[in-house]
């Protein structure tokens, strides 16, 4: 695919400025409120009926279907063509309707067979009548959930009003254009892709395809930037006036807006690892911001406050809370700061401003560790890394100074200030489409909250081959240091016995320090975080061989299997050896879910300690010393309770903050539409 910004385009269409400036004319898209008083009890009730419904699944039309297609597998080509034909002019004049979308499955059933050489299996046409639903499919890893989004894409596809299939990343987006294109190219459906690099005139190209492959930054972030070139709130009334006669000066008056937009609608999308696109994302606003002019001055008290930090003792002049993510100054910081300010510029004099900056150079020093939330990159630009995928967020920073803080902390160039031209949530953008339907391998633990703010149901599908993977009970060490060496010992051992291992870590640098320890013990690994995630296909590819020994964050290839030979499948398979429990038991289900995918042999082993984040964070403290002073069966049960109290906490508490990060969203993005009319 030497265009990355399409495959094909149909000939004969309607022109790109047209085909941008209609959908524009609609009525603006008005933000829901979100619920107050007893409308949360029936947003629960409501929620609790819509999840209830979700779980029958439509077996009997799922396995018609697979027989339909199967009763194409001796028409001749043109014969075929004939149907795909009929099935199309059906999905023009009666999309909805069940035997349509059944009759339109069963022809690209056998469209992928003969075009990808797949044959799918009728757990995944489930899948696809869940997303055909608008509904969240939860397909577990490796069963294939690139080519089942292809019957629902299909359908849609053939309306011509455009398909967004979103990914986590451009090469996710490029690699699942590339094998879903020759199957759509014989449904009569023209693709599109966007990376990073494509061009404007490309990225016109690509949207004006039937279905574009993007990841979810390209798509929210053109959104924003076609709402600094488009109108305001276009009119079909002022804009064909403004054809006739165009006025000059203002932006609501371009005549030329069109030609600088890129989409042309928001839909359908389906939306791939919607866990972590929906809610994860959910408490990150998408903003296009512009850079002030440096200003030598700031820079230099952001350094000298981040050299005051340097000089304060936690606990005596100032407390850090880890789990409020919160710095306080005590009176003896407040005293030294004053004691300091004396021999500082006038522009510390003011107590209010210095402590300001104090608190967050104080912040940045402890509460922002590098390699765990951000890092820095060969340009020795702080980087900020997610959390909950382990992978570097580019262009993003810290609002409020913040990030100036952690620049000056680690002795790099503070950059200036940015000013937010352009914003929305990624939960506002995602709300404006039409319709809307996702997939990913976890999704249960929150069905509840993709319902309360999507309205998408999540579907469990059962895997197609029973899964075999052994899981083994959580080994509980005193330190961290402790878990390393016996999770090294782990994996080394495995090694030695031909089997491929998978070591997950939280951060950055406890993946780093794996790598040393495995090296030292004469075990080649290869090391997957942010800092190396442009390897990432590589390495994943190769993760499955026999004896591979992978080192990753939580990224972890998710998007991606880890593919068995025959030799590493008779070694036992991939085992998978976790070396943290995290906030959320879907990040450790997606972690597992590598091993064992599609009755695949494998294992899963956790290794935890005492010192681990998540206990410092969400863990009682009545239960963790009980731990420490405890042994056997009784420190066995005590530890259960303590990881499993503490991620319930942790889990709560950032449910908590998408909700509340969710409503604050709304609320703004009400009140601006609300004055700009």
């Amino acid at each position: 695919m030497s265009d990355a910004g399409a495959i094909s385009v149909r000939a004969g269409a309607r022109t790109i400025e047209s085909a941008r400036l209609w959908p524009s004319l609609a009525s603006p898209w008005k933000r829901i409120a979100p619920a107050q008083g007893f409308d949360v009890l029936g947003e629960r009730v409501s929620a609790w009926r819509a999840l209830r419904a979700a779980r029958a699944l439509p077996w009997g039309r799922a396995h018609a279907i697979v027989k339909a297609a199967a009763g194409f597998r001796n028409h001749s080509e043109g014969a075929l063509d004939d149907v795909i034909q009929g099935v199309r002019e059906a999905v023009m004049l009666s999309r909805d309707e069940e035997a349509t979308v059944d009759a339109a499955f069963a022809a690209a059933y056998e469209v992928i067979r003969r075009e990808i050489g797949l044959s799918l299996h009728v757990e995944q046409v489930l899948g696809a009548l869940a997303l055909a639903a608008g509904r969240c499919a939860e397909l577990a890893t490796g069963e294939g959930k690139t080519v089942t989004a292809i019957l629902p894409a299909a359908i849609e596809g053939w309306t011509g009003k455009g398909v967004h299939v979103v990914t986590v990343n451009d090469y996710l987006a490029r690699r699942d254009a590339q094998t879903t294109a020759p199957a759509f190219r014989r449904l009569g459906i023209s693709v599109g892709v966007i990376q990073d690099s494509t061009t404007h005139e490309a990225r016109q190209r690509a949207y004006a395809a039937d279905i574009t492959y993007a990841a979810d930054k390209q798509v929210i972030f053109d959104h924003l930037r076609d709402r600094l070139a488009s109108p305001l709130e276009p009119r079909l009334t002022g804009l064909l006036l403004d054809g006739l006669a165009p006025a000059k000066g203002t932006r609501e008056q371009d005549p030329n807006w069109h030609t600088k937009v890129v989409h042309r609608g928001l839909n359908f999308a389906i939306i791939d690892e919607a866990d972590s696109v929906l809610i994860d994302e959910a408490v990150t606003p998408a903003i296009i911001a512009q850079h002030g002019e440096a200003d030598e001055g700031a820079a230099k008290h952001y350094l000298m406050a981040a050299e005051l930090a340097r000089q304060m003792a936690q606990g005596e002049h100032y407390i850090a809370d880890e789990r409020l993510r919160h710095v306080k100054l005590t009176e003896a910081g407040r005293d030294k700061l004053t004691e300091a300010a004396r021999t500082l510029p006038p522009f510390w004099a003011g107590p209010r401003r210095r402590e300001e900056l104090m608190i967050r150079a104080l912040t940045a020093k402890d509460l922002h560790q590098r390699g765990r939330d951000y890092i820095v990159n060969e340009e020795g630009k702080v980087v900020i890394v997610d959390r909950s995928t382990g992978r570097v967020l580019p262009g993003r920073q810290w609002q409020l100074g913040l990030h100036q803080a952690v620049e000056a902390k680690e002795g790099v160039e503070v950059s200036a200030e940015t000013h937010v031209t352009a914003r929305t949530s990624y939960q506002g953008f995602f709300q404006r489409y039409k319709r809307l339907s996702g997939m990913t391998g976890t999704a249960r633990e929150v069905a509840p909250e993709l319902w309360r703010w999507y309205r998408l149901a999540c579907v469990p599908i059962p895997t197609h081959k029973p899964v075999i993977r052994e899981v083994s009970p959580d080994r509980v060490f005193d330190t961290q240091e402790q878990k390393l060496q016996a999770a090294a010992d782990r994996a080394a051992e495995a090694h030695r016995g031909g089997r491929p291992v998978l070591v997950g870590t939280w951060s950055v640098i406890t993946s780093e320090r794996m790598g040393r320890l495995l090296k030292d013990r004469g075990v080649p690994a290869q090391i997957l975080n942010a800092t190396r995630e442009a390897e990432e296909a590589q390495i994943i590819e190769r993760a499955g061989h026999h004896g591979a020994v992978t080192v990753a964050t939580n990224m972890a290839g998710r998007g991606t299997d880890i593919r068995l030979t025959p030799e590493s499948r008779a070694a036992g398979g991939l085992l998978v050896i976790a070396t943290e429990r995290h906030d959320e038991a879907r990040v450790d289900r997606q972690l597992a879910g590598r091993a064992g995918r599609q009755g695949d042999p494998g294992g899963v082993e956790v290794f935890v300690s005492l010192e681990d984040q998540l206990i410092h964070e969400a863990g009682p403290r009545v239960l963790r010393a009980l731990a420490q002073r405890t042994r056997g069966a009784a420190r066995r049960l005590i530890c259960r309770a303590l990881w499993a109290i503490a991620q319930h906490n942790a889990g709560r508490k950032w449910s908590v903050v998408r909700a509340e990060t969710a409503k604050a969203d709304a609320w703004l993005e009400m009140a601006i539409h609300s004055r700009s009319r």
